[in-house]
């Protein structure tokens, strides 16, 4: 079996360089490199690439044995790790509130435990506007490679008891099946499929194969005229037209990752430092970024995660440009004073190698474990600061009443509260009416009246079109219907995320409004499905006026730009009656294509518009803290306080006809 013969290959740096800044572009979420992410795709094809390359390597010489693997791979990984690990964990200490600190805290014991992307499935996803703030969101990959490096090498070492064809068949059968899950998962368990290393582990069989067949694969591409330079170029622009032109909205992994995979293996097998696209990979600036790369992609994540949740990266480029100096002088220093130290075995034998790993990973865990059960440390701030924070609630009943996927509970079986015989409203709409019906339902109570809560999540005013969203269109259609037939509900409040579905995540891209594509109808351009938007939402307000309801429309409600707790626990809640979170300017014109629909339709008869920015906005600016108390939960969200102020604004504008605030509400719900 002839397995490449190894030796250091600058193209290959040149390579990790394009990875590496790919996902730090992608990362600063400004638009550059919407594609970015697949920077992690060409690691893994590399990764497969290099460390299959020594394993087969020694198993054809009979030198390989399981200590010696997991020292060099202790001495390649865990040294930077853990210094960023301790770094990460001081700052986050000073900066992230109790809950935020728990999720870290935990992150840090599933990253520790090479568990962490089954961690971050579990939590968060990877596009969310909530997921950026995560210091060790990027820590998913290592994750995905440990596990992977745990069961390779028994892979290979039963693989090379038989002959060649032996090993290539179990390399073919574990690749296929891999890639066969990856895209049958994809477009249903999205994330599932971009974390979990059964999905991602084609990725890195890729380069093994190259690994295994790179001397006779590129012999034979050698006899055919202009087939190398013409690969070449197909293999750059099947990595760099991703990078490009991928965005959060492309299903992914799944075929579409298989471009950027393609596209590394055939620049490992096919590069040299004399050939057109290699001689660009080992150039000096690429090679010395790509000898960065791996402290680099350690450092980015808790440095933009942590300025994100200052503020700091609120001042767009110049913040980032900042934030990747940082990194890149983080990277100069871990690779000078710890990566290459930890790499001479005459500084640091075996022994003390695994000592070192098995103590630094016991007191990360504890450390983390610490965290969890101290429930992120609260004493750290002032019981004043507590308070307010405790005010960011979201509704108590929002797990059990609001729904969302493909069996989602029907219309039929939805929540009413707090009163069931005398039901005559009704909100209806995505997770943005959740407290609203909770603070709604507080009021109606003085009356004896309830609420019917019909909330889905994600779910876009889909009525007429097919949803991105697994289950909403057909919830919709059910909803619509059941409020049609239901003559007892009178009155319907409208509520839906709207310039997120049209536009994209604020938190990416402020204090610039951001400019994504819909997340819905990709086949068609994007003003024509917004166009198909509109009319779906108008299809929806006509229904419901058909059958006597009074629609009252919600106009969106203001997007700050990072999450609450930043404003809670930064802000000075003490020193101010209102802490401003966004500007008026930034909500016009985040919502500068929605506002003029809704204002039309409440021209319609029965139809009336309500105003959230009326409860938080002022010339100043629109206000995350009120009064010392949390007008959201996250970033997007009312709190129920926010959701009871915003109701009597209205109520006092006229608005609406509700009786008055009752001082607590009956904590009950029925189905």
């Amino acid at each position: 079996m002839k397995i490449s013969e190894g030796g250091y290959r600058p193209e290959v740096d040149g390579l990790r360089a394009v990875a590496v800044v790919s996902v730090i572009l992608f990362h600063t979420g400004l638009g550059i490199a919407t594609g970015g992410y697949v920077g992690v795709d060409i690691f893994f094809v590399i990764s497969g690439y290099l460390i299959s390359a020594i394993i087969l390597r020694e198993i054809n010489q009979g030198s390989f044995s399981f200590l010696g693997f997991y020292e060099r791979r202790i001495r390649r990984i865990f040294p930077a790790l853990f210094v960023t690990l301790i770094a990460t964990s001081v700052a986050s200490w000073i900066i992230l509130p109790p809950d935020q600190l728990q999720t870290y805290a935990q992150s840090l014991v599933a990253t520790t435990g090479f568990a962490s992307n089954i961690f971050f499935w579990l939590k968060s996803g990877y596009f969310g506007g909530d997921a950026e703030l995560y210091p060790l969101l990027h820590m998913w990959s290592l994750s995905v490679e440990e596990q992977y490096y745990i069961a390779f090498p028994f892979l290979a070492i039963v693989a090379g008891w038989g002959r060649r064809w032996l090993l290539d068949a179990l390399m073919a059968a574990a690749l296929l099946g891999s890639f066969w899950l990856c895209v049958d998962y994809a477009p249903r368990e999205q994330m599932m499929a971009f974390f979990l290393t059964p999905m991602r582990a084609w990725e890195l069989l890729f380069g093994v194969f190259v690994a295994i067949h790179e001397v006779s694969w590129r012999r034979a591409i050698m006899r055919i005229r202009f087939a190398k330079p013409a690969l070449e170029l197909i293999a750059a622009a099947l990595i760099a037209l991703p990078i490009w032109f991928y965005d959060s909205t492309t299903l992914f992994p799944g075929w579409s990752a298989v471009p950027p995979v393609l596209g590394t293996a055939l620049l490992i097998l096919l590069a040299t430092p004399t050939s057109m696209t290699g001689r660009i990979l080992a150039s000096r600036p690429f090679v010395f970024v790509g000898l960065l790369s791996y402290s680099a992609y350690l450092w980015h994540q808790p440095l933009f995660s942590l300025s994100r949740m200052q503020g700091f990266a609120e001042h767009g480029w110049p913040a980032y440009a900042v934030l990747i100096l940082a990194t890149f002088a983080l990277a100069w220093f871990s690779l000078k004073c710890v990566e290459t130290p930890f790499r001479n075995r005459q500084r640091f034998s075996r022994l003390q190698i695994y000592s070192l790993f098995l103590i630094g990973s016991a007191l990360l865990i504890a450390a983390g474990m610490a965290g969890h059960v101290n429930k992120g440390f609260p004493d750290r701030f002032s019981e004043r600061t507590l308070a307010v924070a405790a005010t960011g609630a979201p509704s108590p009943l929002r797990d059990e009443c609001h729904v969302e996927g493909v069996d989602a509970r029907g219309p039929d079986g939805a929540c009413r509260y707090f009163v069931k015989e005398r039901v005559h409203w009704a909100v209806f709409g995505d997770s943005h009416g959740v407290e609203i019906a909770y603070a709604l339902a507080e009021r109606l109570q003085t009356k004896q009246e309830g609420v019917l809560h019909l909330t889905f999540s994600g779910c876009q005013a889909a009525l007429t079109f097919e949803s991105d969203n697994p289950g909403c269109t057909a919830w919709l259609n059910k909803a619509v219907e059941y409020l049609e037939r239901d003559t007892e509900i009178t009155n319907v409040i409208l509520v839906f995320r709207h310039s997120y579905y049209l536009y994209g995540d604020q938190t990416k891209t402020f204090p610039k409004t951001p400019t994504a594509r819909p997340n819905f109808l990709l086949d068609l351009p994007p003003d024509e499905a917004r166009q198909r938007y509109v009319a779906s939402l108008e299809r929806i307000v006509e229904r419901l006026t058909a059958s006597g309801k009074q629609v009252y429309l919600v106009a969106p409600i203001p997007d700050l730009p990072t999450h609450v707790e930043r404003y809670t626990f930064t802000g000075n809640p003490n020193d101010s009656d209102r802490i401003t979170g966004t500007t008026i300017e930034f909500y016009r014109e985040r919502n500068a294509f929605i506002l003029p629909v809704l204002q039309r339709l409440a021209r319609m008869p029965r139809v009336s518009l309500l105003d959230p920015s009326q409860a938080v906005c002022s010339t100043k600016g629109c206000a995350s803290l009120i009064d010392g108390k949390s007008m959201y939960f996250d970033d997007n969200h009312f709190s129920i306080e926010g959701a009871r102020r915003f109701l009597s604004v209205e109520n006092d504008r006229g608005a609406l006809a509700l009786p008055p605030m009752q001082s607590a509400a009956v904590q009950s719900v029925a189905p």
